[in-house]
């Protein structure tokens, strides 16, 4: 009876290591097909987020042709946010003649800092377009932002694409990534509010040559 006994014990302690051991293969491979699958969900974070920001430009492109007002799309590349701004009906775009004004201004000792700045744009959310700041979905970052005004993209702080009453938007390339090192690059026309998106990484002056 006893020798029974350890053999119903062996027998048991037997069955529960293969079950162990077969419990341990089936989360090794759940976890080699998980790999895949997760970098699978950030290129879909990567695309949506590209759709996002193209259907926030062609608000935006709306918005400004229907209230008369200069609109704005706000990059906000340290955060990785972004939204929509108005601005007064007589805001005219920064150009490189009003830069120098600031420039000398500024080294005569005139406020510059950012939150005059801010105080004095005039602009302020439109939330008609983008009810609040979005956040980019986890695991998908700004790379850069590259206007027609600026002569390097912008890989810090903030970058502004502007929209025109008269239908005229400023021409933006727009770099995104994943954690996945999936990249996209997104190209906003100057006209009709059309936005392209290239689903690899292409440098804003061969990006502007695509057709």
């Amino acid at each position: 009876m006893a020798k029974n006994r350890q053999t119903l014990i062996r027998n048991a302690s037997g069955f529960s290591l293969i079950e162990l051991l077969v419990v341990v293969a089936l989360m090794g491979l759940i976890g080699t097909m998980a790999i895949p699958s997760i970098s699978n969900v950030f290129k879909i974070s990567l695309g949506s987020t590209a759709r996002d920001l193209a259907t926030t430009v062609r608000y935006s492109y709306n918005a400004a042709m229907m209230t008369k007002k200069v609109h704005r799309l706000v990059f906000d590349l340290k955060e990785n946010r972004y939204w929509v701004e108005v601005g007064p009906q007589t805001m005219l775009m920064d150009t490189e003649a009003s830069r120098s004004k600031a420039e000398r201004a500024k080294r005569f000792g005139q406020k510059d800092d950012e939150a005059e700045k801010k105080k004095d744009s005039g602009f302020s959310l439109a939330s008609y377009v983008t009810r609040k700041k979005n956040d980019l979905p986890r695991g998908v970052v700004f790379v850069d932002v590259k206007t027609e005004q600026m002569k390097e993209p912008i890989t810090d702080g903030f970058a502004y694409t502007h929209f025109f009453p008269h239908g005229i938007i400023e021409q933006t390339v727009i770099h995104l990534k994943d954690t996945s090192n999936h990249q996209a690059t997104l190209v906003v026309a100057p006209i009709v509010g059309r936005t392209r998106v290239i689903e690899r990484y292409l440098p804003a002056d061969e990006a502007l040559l695509e057709p």
